[in-house]
């Protein structure tokens, strides 16, 4: 692959005008990579490296001594609903190493990406960003077409309820979406959001699945997490960004970690589910994937107007980035499983047993979002919030774009 260039994903047809770069345009290109690459030269250069194992399917983790004495919680994570009409199986991850070795006593995994892997074309604050260009939170009641409109970078197809919240936590159906390009992803998600939107003030902490070829070096499903403190505007350490790939997060697990391989669903075949949960306890933002404490965020990172101490949001669906700047023609990225919502049960990807922590002491309420969807002709949600079913509150979301 030729550094510096937006790889298409090899199952996508051949574009019928593929864009081509000048010479200045290219050597600019290749000064934007040398900077991103040289950022993690630095970051691993500054690692205390204590053992290294390499994962069964070829990621490298450097355990490095756990920074963190904070206790966890002493909370349960979602319960899985006990369906028979509906059978999913829980999200399995692969062990550290190819014989399932952990690191020394003390030590975390943080993944080492291999520099060579890396490829974006934007700048540093771009590959640092979510996607191509920072997005911006839109509260769902905000009818204004900004959002909504074709040329949109981000889509979405979520439901958000305003609520004070101390976390969130439910199911999410991973899949394996086709993306069509490189630079473009496509994710299942939850937010805890606290802030207007306008200007710097708004906070979040993110969680979920996502296929992101330029972050991941391929085209399978990971475990991510985000965080921004200044409504997406920078990234940077204690700013915010994904995974390790700036500090703030605080990991403690030996078995979870962020971009962990995701197992995938198939079509009106085997379903895997993803339980997560997040929660305010004790001074610090804890995400649970599993039965798995697997770290959190400071909430010393966020101010008294954002998460600090509380979230007024709690957020559930799916989004992709559209390349609409290279790639102006409708995006065939998939969200979900690529189907629509009305296809149901192990066709359309979904999410379910939704709840929002109504207090400090872990106290769960069903979740009650508004649905949103930036196009419904590419992308779809349907959602029961009644909380009557086994599924409690939940939502079929996707599509497979393509149509704007």
């Amino acid at each position: 692959m030729e550094s510096g260039r937006i790889e298409r994903n090899p199952l996508a047809p051949e574009p019928a005008q593929a864009p081509r770069a000048g010479q200045e345009l290219e050597r600019e290109a290749a000064e934007r990579l040398d900077e991103i690459r040289q950022y993690f030269r630095d970051r691993y250069a500054r690692r205390d490296v204590v053992a290294r194992t390499t994962t069964a399917t070829g990621e490298e983790l450097d355990w490095v001594p756990a920074e963190s004495g904070a206790e966890p919680p002493d909370l349960e994570g979602p319960q899985p609903p006990g369906d028979p009409g509906r059978p999913r199986s829980p999200q399995t991850f692969e062990q550290a190493g190819h014989q399932g070795e952990t690191g020394p006593p003390g030590t975390v995994p943080v993944v080492r990406r291999p520099l060579d892997g890396i490829t974006a074309t934007g700048t540093l604050q771009d590959y640092l960003a979510k996607g191509i260009r920072a997005k911006r939170f839109t509260p769902p009641d905000d009818t204004g077409a900004a959002m909504r409109a074709a040329a949109a970078v981000h889509k979405y197809a979520h439901a958000a309820q305003w609520v004070t919240n101390f976390g969130t936590e439910g199911f999410i159906n991973t899949w394996r979406p086709y993306v069509q390009w490189s630079n473009e992803f496509s994710l299942g998600q939850l937010w805890v959001v606290r802030g207007s939107g306008s200007g710097t003030d708004l906070q979040t902490v993110e969680v979920g699945a996502q296929t992101y070829r330029d972050l991941y070096g391929d085209w399978y499903p990971h475990l991510f997490i985000f965080y921004t403190t200044n409504n997406y505007t920078r990234s940077g350490d204690n700013l915010g960004g994904y995974n390790t790939d700036v500090n703030g997060w605080q990991q403690t697990s030996q078995r979870v970690y962020p971009t962990a391989r995701l197992a995938e669903s198939a079509y009106g075949g085997v379903q895997y589910d993803l339980a997560l949960k997040v929660t305010l306890y004790n001074g610090n933002w804890w995400v649970r994937v599993g039965d798995e404490w697997m770290g959190y965020y400071p909430a010393a990172l966020f101010n008294s107007t954002g998460l600090h101490d509380q979230a007024q949001v709690v957020d559930w669906g799916g989004e992709i980035v559209d390349d609409v700047a290279n790639h102006p023609e409708a995006t065939a990225t998939w969200m979900g499983s690529g189907h629509f919502p009305n296809e149901g049960w192990s066709r359309a990807a979904s999410m379910h047993n939704l709840a929002c922590q109504s207090d400090g002491a872990g106290t769960m309420a069903g979740f009650r979002g508004t649905p949103s969807v930036t196009n419904t002709n590419a992308y779809q949600i349907t959602a029961d919030f009644s909380g009557t079913t086994t599924w409690g509150s939940y939502l079929y979301w996707g599509g497979p774009g393509g149509v704007e």
